[in-house]
């Protein structure tokens, strides 16, 4: 099973994974062969991109969230949203309603810490959730998932990742407190809009500080997760060990998952490119340390994932050599161009050769596709 760009789907494809609407509905049932006109609504639906079977990736790809559970998360939002909203027309929000809000979802991420910590190996395989189109509720959860990785192999304990993790959760809830239209806006903000999006940290810090009994260090995640290591973050300018690390990592993470996430005014990038603008940013955006830390626990290369070789040749990834995330084993499929009977290759023993680029299908493939 992979991940693929909504226009590199054909017909006869198969679907690798359920899809549901925002509401927890089932949209299209994994296994459904996808036909045009199936291709046509869910480009209508704003899925920029799915997941397929095909001969290449037979194997599933471990659910890191089961479906039902992120269900519960998204109405459990929805409905602090609902309370949020409610405020902006004057209506008093009530601090018991919002706990008890708070409560039950920090409940899931407890569960979901656990899970993440002790079953790794299904991060190998991360990428984004994108069984929902709802951004906004995806970021937030990837963004923990990522902070509980890094945060885990940089020695935090046990109490700090569930803090941490529940911060994430909440990191953007300010945004609520901002016109849709504002944060949805395809072009570029006016120096008047920017300020406003902007504000979202600080509306996020004082409802948070305000409503909720959650811990004053997963509260200042809100606050704090666009500041800089070099000072020219907002809103208060902090930098280096002023930042508490809390939002240290969380600042990696939410930039990482946001340029790796598709958005109707941009596509998502690959993970490698992704990873490249973070290793790019060390020093004056993020903190070093983190960032040698988060190059080694993040799998930029995931199973199945189609690549190019420095030689030209074109596979999968096969497998993944655990701490060596960039030197994986490859199953050739093909060379110069051509289909070839598949063998498998360890990037670990060729020194002189390194993936050149992913792929979404293979040259051979296209050539065929259009002879047909």
């Amino acid at each position: 099973m992979r991940r693929i760009p909504i226009e590199y789907a054909r017909e006869g494809d198969i679907l690798g994974r359920t899809l549901y609407n925002n509401f927890g509905g089932m949209l299209l049932r994994g296994g459904t062969k996808l036909t045009n006109r199936i291709i046509i609504k869910l480009k209508k639906y704003g899925y920029y991109s799915i997941y397929i079977k095909d001969k290449y990736t037979e194997r599933e790809v471990e659910e890191i969230i089961k479906p039902e559970i992120m269900t519960r998360i998204h109405t459990l939002q929805e409905e602090l949203q609902g309370i949020i909203a409610a405020s902006n027309y004057g209506k008093k929000i009530d601090a018991k309603d919002v706990n008890k809000n708070i409560r039950d979802i920090n409940e899931i991420v407890n569960e979901i810490v656990y899970e993440t910590i002790f079953n790794k190996d299904t991060l190998y395989n991360l990428h984004n959730i994108s069984i929902y189109d709802d951004y906004t509720l995806t970021h937030s959860i990837n963004m923990m998932l990522l902070s509980i990785v890094l945060a885990n192999d940089s020695g935090f304990n046990m109490d700090e990742i569930k803090k941490l993790a529940i911060g994430c959760i909440f990191h953007d809830i300010g945004k609520t407190f901002i016109p849709i239209e504002i944060i949805n806006k395809p072009g570029s903000f006016t120096d008047e809009e920017y300020e406003l999006v902007k504000s979202h940290s600080e509306k996020g810090y004082e409802f948070l500080t305000n409503y909720t009994d959650l811990h004053a260090v997963s509260r200042n995640i809100s606050l704090s997760h666009h500041e800089r290591e070099d000072g020219l973050g907002y809103p208060r300018g902090l930098r280096g060990d002023e930042i508490h690390k809390f939002s240290k990592v969380a600042a990696i993470c939410d930039v990482f998952d946001a340029l790796t996430s598709d958005r109707p005014y941009r596509r998502a990038l690959p993970l490698h490119d992704a990873m490249e603008y973070i290793l790019a940013s060390g020093g004056n955006q993020f903190s070093i340390d983190l960032i040698r830390t988060f190059s080694n626990s993040i799998n930029i290369y995931s199973k199945d994932t189609l690549v190019l070789l420095s030689d030209g040749r074109e596979g999968i990834v096969y497998e993944v050599n655990h701490g060596f995330n960039t030197r994986p084993k490859i199953k050739i499929y093909g060379e110069e161009g051509r289909e070839v009977t598949p063998y498998v290759v360890d990037l670990m023993s060729l020194n002189n050769i390194v993936i050149e680029k992913t792929l979404h299908i293979f040259s051979f493939d296209m050539y065929s596709k259009i002879n047909d």
